[in-house]
């Protein structure tokens, strides 16, 4: 080894470098996965508890509680496949789930995405009616409406989920600068440019854009509603003062 470090001492310094790294590389990894690993089981024991309380208590189902039961469903869903494939990815280079988690995990973490965002759209329009027009919430806060709205929700996150099972599939990727090779799962396919960024386009308008400006409207409608309230109430305040005035002076003028 001596002679070898005396004829080559770049390559072996080289070679203690790529070793430090390496192991520096694969403790970073292990740290991370222990956080995700954490952040998962604490997720998973709020939201089973969430989704259990609401099972068990009648008294809280209700419209607001009902949904979010539902959101905390799609986290678990979200929880069980997102972090285990997350933390995966900064311990092995490769796909370590198979073809068919290749498949089944990009289709439950899209359809637990959709839940979510199309729940708390919901939900926006759940307040706008009981804020605004507490009369028409009284008419749609039936347990079988409910229970069809949260329904329809799940449907429609599982079908726009459906291409990422369909279009999904393993991919073998090289490195050129380093000539190696590694498999991967991608939710589309890897030939050309286009289908990337369509499926990123069409993922941020469905998923984020299209709910946000629904949450928007519905929290400016909200915003306009109780400003005008706000502003009707010193206009009361002054018209019930002004009555007190008038009954006090007529009580002094008949008096002693």
């Amino acid at each position: 080894m001596e002679e070898i470090d005396h004829l080559y001492p770049n390559a072996s310094r080289s070679v203690t470098a790529l070793q430090g790294t390496a192991r520096t590389m694969w403790f970073t990894g292990v740290v991370i996965a222990s956080i995700y690993g954490v952040i998962s089981v604490l997720g998973l024991i709020g939201n089973i508890t969430l989704i259990k309380t609401f099972c068990s208590a009648k008294s809280i189902r209700n419209v607001p509680n009902l949904f979010m039961s539902s959101l905390a469903l799609g986290d678990v869903l979200l929880l069980v496949t997102c972090a285990p494939v997350d933390a995966s990815r900064y311990l092995s280079k490769e796909w370590l789930f198979g073809r068919v988690g290749c498949k089944v995990i990009p289709f439950i973490q899209l359809t637990s995405v959709g839940v979510s965002v199309f729940t708390l759209t919901a939900l926006s329009a759940d307040r706008y009616r009981a804020i605004v027009k507490p009369l028409d919430i009284q008419t749609s806060s039936t347990t079988t409406s409910i229970v069809l709205r949260a329904a329809l929700i799940w449907l429609f996150s599982l079908i726009l989920a459906i291409p990422e099972a369909v279009f999904s599939d393993l991919h073998t990727f090289n490195v050129t600068s380093t000539n190696e090779s590694f498999v991967t799962c991608a939710p589309y396919p890897t030939s050309g440019e286009l289908h990337p960024k369509i499926h990123s386009m069409a993922s941020f308008l469905i998923f984020y854009v299209i709910p946000l400006l629904v949450i928007s409207v519905y929290y400016t409608f909200i915003a306009r509603s109780l400003m005008r309230s706000a502003s009707n109430l010193p206009v009361e305040g002054n018209v019930h003062a002004r009555r007190q005035a008038s009954v006090q002076a007529k009580v002094k003028l008949s008096g002693p």
